[in-house]
């Protein structure tokens, strides 16, 4: 009886994580070059986000959204760019980051375009604790929240989807391998 309730609970398993793994992912017409897996950048400071333009059809990104956790759960910390014009092949965006951001090493930057969404690789954003430095970039975050500006120029590069959602799909065929083992060595 145990055996068999624990091949139907492995089967199970088995079945969510390849319907997890073989969802379509729809993405903003572009791939995210920077910030890359690692990157460290620290509030109340301006930084380049860059782009692979792979979908000549998109011709802006609507919105990009700041947000914070893991990948199965993120939380929108809130919109940091909007209508930013995508060109040619590739693209950057200087991006005052606010403030008053916390340091937290699980940020992504989500682009939204009418073709869906691309997350950016996992990134760091440590708190800026000279108070000089935060006093002069509060008046620099308001302003670039009222007003985005983006550059394009013609390039070329072959890197395509985001490390986001690659690192996502190894986790979830890590449990799934893990649970396989498991479950064999108790039958």
């Amino acid at each position: 009886m145990m055996k068999f309730f624990l091949t139907q609970l492995l089967f199970m398993l088995a079945g969510y994580v390849s319907l997890i793994n073989g969802q379509a992912e729809g993405d903003a017409g572009i791939a995210i070059n920077a910030p890359s897996l690692g990157t460290v950048w620290t509030a109340a400071t301006t930084n380049v986000v860059a782009w692979t333009v792979h979908d000549n059809s998109v011709t802006q990104i609507n919105t990009v959204e700041l947000r914070n956790g893991g990948s199965a759960n993120l939380h929108t910390v809130g919109i940091v760019g909007s209508n930013l014009p995508v060109n040619g092949t590739t693209g950057q965006w200087d991006w005052a980051i606010p403030y008053d951001i916390q340091t937290d090493s699980s940020y992504v930057l989500v682009f939204k375009s009418s073709k869906g969404d691309t997350y950016s690789p996992y990134f760091t954003i440590m708190a800026n604790t000279d108070p000089a430095a935060v006093s002069s970039a509060s008046a620099a975050s308001a302003a670039s929240a009222a007003s985005a500006s983006a550059t394009s120029s013609e390039g070329s590069s072959s890197e395509e989807g985001s490390g986001a959602s690659i690192s996502f799909k190894m986790t979830i065929s890590l449990v799934g391998v893990s649970i396989v083992a498991a479950t064999t060595l108790l039958l």
